[in-house]
Order: C-alpha cells, then structure tokens, then sequence
C-alpha cells in the first residue's frame, strides 16, 4: 500500500515539474514587447483668460501635474496658449497674460515647447502695429517654427497662421515650407518625425459634426506640406484648434486632434470631449502610441 502511495507521488511530482517547465518554455517563447523610450504630453487649447473665468490656472496646473505623473519627460503645446487676440490695444494685459501662463508652466519643472494658435496672436509690439500678431508669441515662447531632437526622434513646430494671398485665413507658407525641407533635409531616412501645428492640416470636424466645409479650419496648403512630410519618415502629426479628440489615418501617416485641455473654454466638455491632453510614448522599435488622458478636471461650482 505505501509503495502504491508513493508512486502516485512521484508521478504526480513529476507531471507538476513537466508543466512548470511547459509554462517556462513558452514564457520564453513569448515576444518580448519593445521598451518605452521616450514620453511626453501634448497639451493644446489651453486658453487662459484675462479674468481667469473658469479657473484656467488651477487646470492648467492639474494637466501638467498628470502629466507628469504619467512619465511625461517634457510637454509640447499645441496653440491657443491664452486669448489674446481679441485685447484690442491693451498690451500690457496681453503681455502679463502671456507671462502669466509661462509662469505657471515654468513651475511644473517640465520642460515645454510651444506652437502658436490663432488666439496667441496680439496686434501691437511695443506699441507698434504688428500685421501678423507674431511678436507677442515670440517674446514669451521663441520662434513660431522650430525643430529639435529628442532620443532619435525628430520634431517640427510649425506655425500655421499664415494667411495666403487673401484667400485663405491659413496656411504654412512658401517660406516655411522651404525652411521645413531644409531642415528635413538633415535628418537620416530613418528617423521618425513628429509634428505639431495649431491649424489641422487635415480634419472632419465641421464635415462630420455640421455637415459643412469651411476652409479657415484647416491649412489651404495641406497638400504641399504633407507631401514634403512624406518624403521622410514622418508618422505623426499633432493638431489642436477643434476642441475634439479626433483621429484619421491617411495611409501611413497619423493626423491626431488633441481636444483640449480646456475643453469648453473652461465651461465643461466639448462635444463629448473632456478636458484632456495627449500623452505619447515611443518605443525602442521606434513605433508610436498615443492615448487621450482626461486629467480629472471639473468645472468650479458644478
């Protein structure tokens, strides 16, 4: 009876063994998934106001720290900083409005690179006209297109602003778009890109939502520009302006509109869109991923 007992011991120690080591082997034979390299947060339509109506500082506050929190190493903003652009001649409430918020984005220790919006221009410098509103931008943020590097990955700030021969509200530029080949030139065949502009280079938001085209909600010169970004490795663009988190693949290449972190103007959400911002992440592989964070904001009082 003991010898009975026995084997059936042994035999089931050895059937544990072979299972452990089944599981063992196809541990090892599952794929690895590739390790993050590189994080950060895209915030866009922030649009801080003179008056603060809707507390705009404490939000922006509470998207920086989520970001952050989820492992942002830096943030890029996508446009409409702070509604200046309707201040008439008031330029010192538009300059401490601007300082205002980066002040507030200084404090959060991330670093930050900053696209123009429409609502960031302001049409005076130094009491002096200024016909395309940059200057204002430009003394807070630096230029209004640049390009840095960031571990292998390569990203453009473009300014999309320009209006084009009284056609169109909108648009790259000729000028632009010979300093973005150049700058594209630099960089290897195999380096991602990523861009950021304020004005979509390409979105169905007044299609789908209004059943309407209007011209002024993307760049008139979409095509020139995407057809330059094509020429490289250029997988993601990143757009502001709509208030709507939205998401269109063009064959290889991702437009993604980035709500905003204000949503409504501070007033609630927009068109099912909660207050938010877009955290990216970058593989080893090089491949992108993105998700749309709602960081938790409420409007006061409601």
């Amino acid at each position: 009876m003991g010898k009975r007992i026995l084997s059936k011991w042994v035999a089931l120690c050895c059937c544990v063994l072979y299972l452990a080591s089944c599981n063992q082997a196809d541990r090892q034979k599952q794929p690895q998934q590739p390790a993050t390299k590189l994080t950060f947060a895209y915030l866009t339509d922030v649009h801080l106001n003179r008056d603060n109506n809707g507390n705009g500082n404490e939000g922006l506050q509470k998207a920086l720290k989520a970001a952050a929190e989820n492992g942002a190493e830096f943030v890029i903003f996508g446009g409409d900083n702070a509604d200046t652009d309707a201040l008439g001649d008031a330029e010192v409430t538009a300059d401490t409005l601007h300082a205002r918020f980066a002040r507030l984005v200084k404090e959060s220790g991330l670093p930050a690179y900053f696209t123009i919006g429409n609502h960031d221009r302001f049409y005076l410098s130094e009491g002096k006209a200024d016909t395309l509103g940059f200057g204002m931008f430009e003394k807070h943020y630096g230029p209004t297109h640049c390009s840095f590097s960031q571990k292998g990955v390569h990203f453009v700030i473009l300014n999309s602003l320009y209006p084009q021969d009284d056609k169109a509200a909108y648009s790259v530029g000729a000028e632009q778009l010979a300093w973005l080949k150049a700058d594209l030139d630099t960089v290897s065949p195999q380096t991602p890109v990523i861009v950021s502009l304020h004005v979509p280079m390409l979105s169905l938001y007044y299609p789908v939502v209004e059943g309407t085209m209007k011209a002024w909600d993307m760049i008139a010169d979409s095509k020139a520009v995407v057809d330059l970004l094509k020429e490289h490795n250029t997988q993601l663009v990143l757009q502001g302006h709509q208030h709507i988190y939205e998401q269109i693949q063009e064959r290889d290449l991702w437009f993604v509109t980035a709500g905003a972190v204000s949503a409504c103007w501070w007033q609630g959400p927009f068109l099912t869109t909660q207050e938010g911002f877009l955290l990216v992440k970058v593989d080893e592989n090089n491949r992108i991923s993105w998700e749309y964070i709602d960081y938790g904001w409420e409007v006061p009082g409601k």
